[in-house]
């Protein structure tokens, strides 16, 4: 398209047609600043929503995966340490029978060693019920049926009398007696030890 620079220009029409122009078309003065807040309502439903997705996932992992971790690593640790203790006494227990077998003939021969002793209880009995009633015992010791007293407070004549009643108890077989003066002129209290050889009733 060409363009006739000779033509003449006239500002009347230009006038007239922006009239019109005006007329035909709404003209617009001032801005709309406002924007409708669209993604605050949408945020205000959203973050809600976030954090309980949040604290559930988080529950989950404290109680679904970690604490069920923990439990399982305890109880393997449990487990290791009940394995190391049976596998322990299990080696302790490899020769049982052999040590069975050598206590069973310790005890065999300990009892056929005792089966002529009369007890401690049995040579007690006798100094409680034969012997203190008449004299005070100083000392006394019991070894392989043999019991030794050393006796104060005692007379010779009733240190006879005992022996005549230790001889009416089926345990004694057999009484010795000695005596020691106390070093006082005319005493009649000497100091007596007596040796009593005990044995199993009825033999």
């Amino acid at each position: 398209m060409a363009l006739d620079w000779n033509k003449e220009i006239s500002f009347t029409g230009l006038r007239k047609r922006g009239a019109k122009q005006s007329d035909a078309y709404p003209t617009k003065t001032y801005m709309n600043l406002a924007v409708a807040d669209h993604k605050t309502h949408e945020l205000r439903k959203v973050v809600p929503a976030a954090v309980i997705v949040i604290v559930a996932v988080v529950v989950f992992l404290k109680f679904g995966v970690f604490d069920f971790i923990a439990q399982v690593n305890a109880k393997q640790a449990e487990l290791a340490q009940q394995q190391q203790t049976l596998a322990s006494v299990e080696a302790k227990l490899a020769n049982y029978d052999e040590v069975l077998a050598e206590y069973q003939s310790y005890a065999s021969a300990q009892l056929a060693s005792d089966s002529d002793s009369v007890s401690t209880l049995q040579a007690l009995d006798l100094v409680s019920r034969r012997i203190t009633p008449v004299a005070s015992v100083a000392s006394l010791s019991y070894e392989k049926n043999s019991l030794l007293l050393n006796l104060s407070n005692i007379t010779l004549s009733a240190a006879g009398d005992l022996v005549s009643s230790l001889y009416q108890e089926p345990i004694v077989a057999n009484v010795t007696v000695s005596t020691a003066t106390t070093g006082v002129a005319n005493s009649d209290s000497p100091t007596v030890t007596m040796a009593i050889t005990l044995q199993k009733a009825g033999d």
